[in-house]
């Protein structure tokens, strides 16, 4: 199994999708028995969704804020549920 360490230096490639079948397999192991780190590439998700939100967009508005406000939400709404 990977150790945390792999898991945090390997946890970009899992989320741009960049890991082949067999490395993404022992990754999701890793994350179903380790909450830390499933919590960490959570986090790195919720960042790589506000950042993408507030970079691909061509002026910041209101809309931004709504999308935003749905991402941070569904964080939130995930950590009540045990996720």
């Amino acid at each position: 199994m990977l150790s945390c360490k792999e898991v945090a230096t390997r946890a970009s490639a899992l989320i741009d999708g960049e890991l082949g079948m067999w490395d993404s397999f022992q990754m999701r192991l890793h994350l179903a028995m380790c909450k830390g780190c499933e919590r960490f590439i959570g986090q790195m998700r919720t960042t790589r969704d506000l950042t993408e939100t507030l970079f691909t967009s061509d002026a910041p508005g209101e809309a931004d804020d709504d999308r935003i406000s749905a991402i941070l939400s569904q964080l939130h709404q995930g950590k009540q549920e045990g996720g």
